[in-house]
C-alpha cells in the first residue's frame, strides 16, 4: 500500500518550484492566485529569493506547503492509501488528499506563519536536536523542567527535537549529555515550536481552523499529535488545533501506516528529508518522491 508524505519547515532552497512554474499551465495558475491571496509575490521570492528571504517564516511555510500541493497535484498517479504530513505539511497533506481546498490550505498556513511568529516575540525561545538517546530518557529529562522544556518532534529513532525556554534548553541539552546523548545541536529557529510557549498562536489558529470547511478525506491521515489514522471532519480539526503547541510524533506515525499495511512511502514536496527519516524508522520501506506527469 503506498502512503504518501509530506514535508515541514526546513525543505526549503532557493530557486524551490521554479521548474513546476515553467513546466505546468496549472503551476503558474496556481502561484498567481496564491500571490494575489497573500498579497505579495512568494513565487518570486521562491524563484529568485536568497536563503536568508526563504527562512522567514511567513515566506517559508506558505511556499513549502504549495510546492508540496502543486507536486501531489501534478503526480502522474496520486493514489494514497494513508497520507501524513510533518508538522506544517499536515495541511499539505490534508489539501492532497480532498480535505480542504488549496486556497484555504493556503490562508491556514499563512495565518499559522504569522501567529507562530508573533508568539516567538512574546518571549525568546528555541529547539535543539538531541542524538543518540532513547526518547523515554529525553522525556524523563524535560519532565524536570516543569514545561518548560518538552519533546517536541519525535523524528525517528535516536533524534528527537526539544522545544523550550532559552535558559531551559540550554541547561536540558548539560543534562542530556551527561545521560548519554551522542549530540545536542541548537537549531536556527525563531523559537519554540510544538511546545506550549506557541499557546498564543494556537488561540489565533483555532478559531480560523474552527471556521473553515474541512471535508472528509478520500483516504485516512495519519495526524502528528495522535499519530492515529482519521477521516473524521470535527477529530481532523481539533488535532490540527492541538498541533501548535503538540508533537510532531513522526516516528509514531511512520509506524502506524507501517501497521496499517504501508509498504511504500512517497514524499510530495521539496527535497528528501522524510525518505531519510522513513528509511530510519522502518528500513524495509520502498521510499521514493513522486513522479510528476510527463
Amino acid at each position: 500500500m503506498k502512503a504518501y508524505v509530506f514535508p515541514g519547515q526546513g525543505s526549503q532552497f532557493p530557486g524551490m518550484a521554479k521548474d513546476l512554474y515553467d513546466n505546468y499551465s496549472v503551476a503558474r495558475e496556481v502561484f498567481e492566485e496564491a500571490d494575489k491571496q497573500i498579497g505579495f509575490s512568494l513565487s518570486k521570492i521562491m524563484f529568485e529569493g536568497t536563503e536568508e528571504e526563504l527562512k522567514q517564516t511567513n515566506v517559508t511555510q506558505p511556499a513549502i506547503y504549495l510546492h508540496s500541493v502543486l507536486i501531489a497535484k501534478l503526480g502522474a498517479s496520486f493514489q494514497p492509501a494513508m497520507v501524513a504530513g510533518h508538522s506544517l505539511g499536515e495541511f499539505s497533506a490534508l489539501v492532497a488528499a480532498g480535505g480542504l481546498t488549496w486556497q484555504d490550505g493556503l490562508a491556514l498556513v499563512y495565518k499559522r506563519a504569522m501567529a507562530m511568529q508573533k508568539a516567538c516575540e512574546v518571549e525568546p525561545s528555541t529547539m535543539a536536536a538531541v542524538l543518540g538517546l532513547a526518547d523515554a530518557q529525553i522525556e524523563e529529562i524535560c519532565a524536570e523542567f516543569g514545561g518548560q522544556v518538552v519533546a517536541a518532534n519525535y523524528n525517528c529513532p535516536g533524534q528527537v527535537v526539544i522545544s523550550g525556554s532559552l535558559a531551559g534548553i540550554e541547561a536540558a541539552g548539560i543534562k542530556l549529555k551527561e545521560a548519554g546523548a551522542k549530540r545536542v545541536l541548537p537549531l536556527p529557529v525563531g523559537g519554540a515550536f510544538h511546545s506550549p510557549f506557541m499557546e498564543p498562536a494556537r488561540v489565533e489558529l483555532a478559531a480560523a481552523i474552527e471556521a473553515t470547511k474541512i471535508h472528509k478525506p478520500i483516504c485516512p491521515i495519519f495526524q502528528n499529535v495522535n499519530a492515529k489514522a482519521s477521516q473524521d471532519e470535527g477529530e481532523i480539526k481539533a488535532n490540527l488545533i492541538l498541533q501548535l503547541t503538540g508533537a510532531v510524533r513522526w516516528t509514531q506515525s511512520v509506524e502506524a501506516m507501517v501497521a496499517a499495511g504501508a509498504t511504500e512511502f512517497i514524499e510530495c514536496g521539496p527535497g528528501k528529508v522524510l525518505q531519510g527519516l522513513v528509511r530510519k524508522i522502518h528500513a524495509e520501506a520502498l521510499v521514493s518522491s513522486m513522479d510528476l506527469v510527463g
